[in-house]
């Protein structure tokens, strides 16, 4: 792969990753971050928990409600 192709490749990612941030889509990956910095010793969520964690906070604990 060329390095032009990966440096267009790494922005796109990098715009998505900021439009997710904005919209409020959670990130396992940084999760992991934070975890290991903050909680050393201690266990992550899988992903699958992380997902339903955060639908849950989202949506009031599995019973979605709309906002309008």
């Amino acid at each position: 792969m060329s390095s032009i192709l990966h440096s267009c490749i790494r922005a796109v990612h990098g715009v998505a990753d900021y439009l997710n941030a904005i919209a409020g889509v959670p990130n396992y990956e940084r999760y992991l971050e934070h975890f290991k910095r903050e909680h050393p010793g201690e266990t992550p969520l899988t992903e699958k928990e992380f997902h339903k964690k955060a639908t849950d906070e989202k949506y009031g604990g599995g019973s979605i409600r709309r906002c309008c």
